[in-house]
C-alpha cells in the first residue's frame, strides 16, 4: 500500500509540471476556475470574507473588482479570517512562542510566521496542499535535472534519490526553516534532505560529507560560501537555489562560477510558499500562475506594464483554504519580463526582483521630500567584481554611509567606485545633493532579528543595530568621503 501511495504521489507530482508548458490562455482559465472556487469557499466559511465580498457577483467579478487586504487587517481580525473555527489566534500565538513546538503541527496543520522585517509578523496557517505544491514544483518546474531529462530524471531519482542541502540562517517558525520539517513522507523516496545552520562552524565539512545534488540558501550565505578560500567541493551539484533576499547579478555570477552549476533565483513569501521557481536560463523567476495570482501594480493599484517596476504587489494563494489570502498586499518591487523565455516555460516571468519598497531612503532635497531607492547603488556597484556586498546607511541630513565588503584578497578602487556611483545618482536625479562616505568592512552580517540581509538601513534601524553590535571595520581603514 505504501508503494502504491508513493507511485500515486509521484504521478501527481509529475502532473504539476505540464501546465508550465501550456498555452498561457489555458493557464489563465485554470487560474480563474480555482479563484472562483476559493472565493465561494471563503465567502461561505470566513466571516471576514463574507463581509468583504458581500454584494459582489463571485461568478463574474474581475480581479480588480475584489477588495484588497493588508497584513494589519488579517492580524486584527485573524479569528474571523480563518475558515476553521477551532483555530484561534491566542492559542496559536502561545504555540508559536514555545521553541519546543518547532517542527510540530498545530491542530494537524503546518504553521509559521513571517520575519517581521516590515513590522508586525504575520501568523500563517497552511493547508497541506501548499507544501505539496512547493515540493512538487521543486522536483519538476524548479529542477534542472527534470527540465533537461524529463521522466528519466524521476526514474533516476527513484533508484538514486536527489540530495538537497538546505542552509537556514536560524531555527524557528520562519517559513524558510519550517517548510523543510514538513515535507511529504513520500518525497523521501526521491529526495534526501540535509538541513544545516548557516553559522555552523562545520558547515563546509558537512556539505562536503553530504555531497548534495541541489543546494539552497540565501544569496548572502551562498556568496560567502562561494568566496571562501575553503569553499565546499561539490562535484555532483546540479543546481543552486537562492531565496529570501535579492540576488545581484555579480553574486549570481560568483556563485555559478564557484559551484559550476546553474543558479535559480526563487521569489516567494510565507503567504505563498510556492509562488515562483527560478528560471534556469534567465535572471528572475517564473510565477506558478496556475496555483497563484501575482498582480504587480503602481501606487494607485493600477496594473504596472511588463518591464516596469511596480510600487507593490497583490498575491492570491489559490491553494490555502484554511487561511485565505485574496489580493494580499506585499510591498515588494517587482517587474514582469517583456520577452518570452528560452527555458521552455510559458509561465509569466519576473525579470526584476528588487525587494521591499521599504528599502528606500526618504530624503529632503530643497525642502521637498524625495525617495531614494537602492537601484543607483546596486547598478553602480555591480560593475566592480571586487565588491562582494554593500550596504547604505542613512545618516540624516542627506548624508549616506556606504559600507563595502570586498571579496577576500581583492582591493577596492575607490576612485572608480565613487565616479560610477555619482553617475548613477545623477541619472536618478540626485546629482550634487548628497554627501557620501565610504568605508570598508571585513564582514556585512544578516539582521539578527529577521535573519535576512538588508542593504538599505534607515536611521532608526542603524541606531538600534549600533546599540547591539559594532561594525567590523578593517584595522586602519580610512573612511573616504565625497559629495555627490
Amino acid at each position: 500500500m505504501n508503494f502504491l501511495r508513493t507511485l500515486g504521489r509521484a504521478a501527481w507530482t509529475v502532473s504539476q509540471f505540464w501546465p508550465s508548458r501550456w498555452d498561457p490562455s489555458a493557464v489563465q482559465r485554470r487560474q480563474d476556475r480555482r479563484l472562483r472556487r476559493l472565493l465561494r469557499f471563503a465567502s461561505e466559511r470566513s466571516p471576514f470574507y463574507r463581509e468583504r465580498l458581500r454584494g459582489i457577483d463571485l461568478r463574474t467579478a474581475k480581479l480588480a473588482d475584489l477588495p484588497t487586504i493588508t497584513k494589519g487587517e488579517v492580524m486584527a481580525d485573524f479569528d474571523r479570517v480563518v475558515t476553521d473555527n477551532s483555530i484561534r489566534r491566542a492559542e496559536l500565538e502561545e504555540f508559536l512562542d514555545d521553541p519546543a513546538n518547532v517542527g510540530k503541527l498545530f491542530k494537524g496543520r503546518p504553521v509559521c510566521h513571517t520575519s517581521g522585517s516590515q513590522g508586525q509578523p504575520l501568523i500563517l496557517v497552511h493547508d497541506w496542499l501548499s507544501l505539496d505544491l512547493l515540493f512538487a514544483f521543486q522536483m519538476t518546474r524548479g529542477n534542472v535535472g527534470y527540465i533537461r531529462r524529463g521522466m528519466r530524471e524521476f526514474l533516476k531519482r527513484f533508484l538514486s534519490p536527489a540530495r538537497l542541502a538546505v542552509i537556514v540562517n536560524r531555527p524557528g517558525f520562519y517559513p524558510s526553516a519550517v517548510v523543510w520539517k514538513h515535507r511529504p513522507r513520500t518525497m523521501s523516496r526521491f529526495m534526501k534532505l540535509e538541513t544545516i545552520l548557516g553559522n555552523d562552524p562545520d558547515l563546509v565539512s558537512k556539505l562536503n560529507a553530504f555531497q548534495p545534488t541541489a543546494l539552497t540558501a540565501t544569496p548572502t550565505t551562498l556568496d560567502l560560501l562561494a568566496t571562501r578560500a575553503d569553499k565546499p567541493h561539490l562535484p555532483g551539484l546540479e543546481e543552486v537555489v537562492a531565496n529570501s533576499e535579492m540576488l545581484s547579478p555579480n553574486a549570481r555570477d560568483r556563485i555559478a562560477d564557484a559551484f559550476d552549476a546553474p543558479v535559480l533565483d526563487n521569489y516567494a513569501c510565507g503567504e505563498c510558499l510556492f509562488l515562483t521557481n527560478g528560471c534556469v536560463t534567465h535572471p528572475g523567476a517564473h510565477v506558478n500562475a496556475d496555483w497563484s495570482v501575482l498582480e504587480i501594480v503602481d501606487a494607485d493599484n493600477h496594473p504596472a506594464p511588463a518591464g516596469t517596476l511596480g510600487a507593490k504587489a497583490f498575491i492570491t494563494n489559490l491553494a490555502n483554504y484554511t487561511q485565505p489570502l485574496i489580493r494580499y498586499e506585499v510591498r515588494d518591487l517587482l517587474a514582469y519580463a517583456t520577452d518570452p523565455c528560452e527555458c521552455g516555460s510559458r509561465l509569466p516571468r519576473l525579470d526584476q526582483i528588487v525587494g521591499r519598497s521599504a528599502d528606500v531612503f526618504k530624503m529632503s532635497i530643497d525642502g521637498q521630500d524625495r525617495v531614494l531607492p537602492a537601484y543607483p547603488f546596486q547598478h553602480a556597484f555591480e560593475h566592480f567584481r571586487a565588491i562582494r556586498e554593500w550596504q547604505a546607511v542613512d545618516r540624516g541630513g542627506n548624508r549616506i554611509l556606504v559600507r563595502l565588503e570586498p571579496i577576500p584578497g581583492r582591493e577596492l578602487e575607490f576612485a572608480g567606485i565613487k565616479r560610477k556611483l555619482e553617475e548613477r545618482l545623477s541619472y536618478a536625479g540626485f546629482a550634487d545633493v548628497l554627501s557620501i562616505d565610504f568605508e570598508t568592512v571585513d564582514r556585512l552580517d544578516i539582521d539578527q532579528q529577521t535573519g535576512k540581509f538588508k542593504r538599505m538601513i534607515a536611521r532608526r534601524e542603524e541606531s538600534s543595530r549600533e546599540s547591539k553590535r559594532g561594525v567590523q571595520r578593517k584595522a586602519g581603514e580610512v573612511v573616504q568621503s565625497s559629495r555627490s
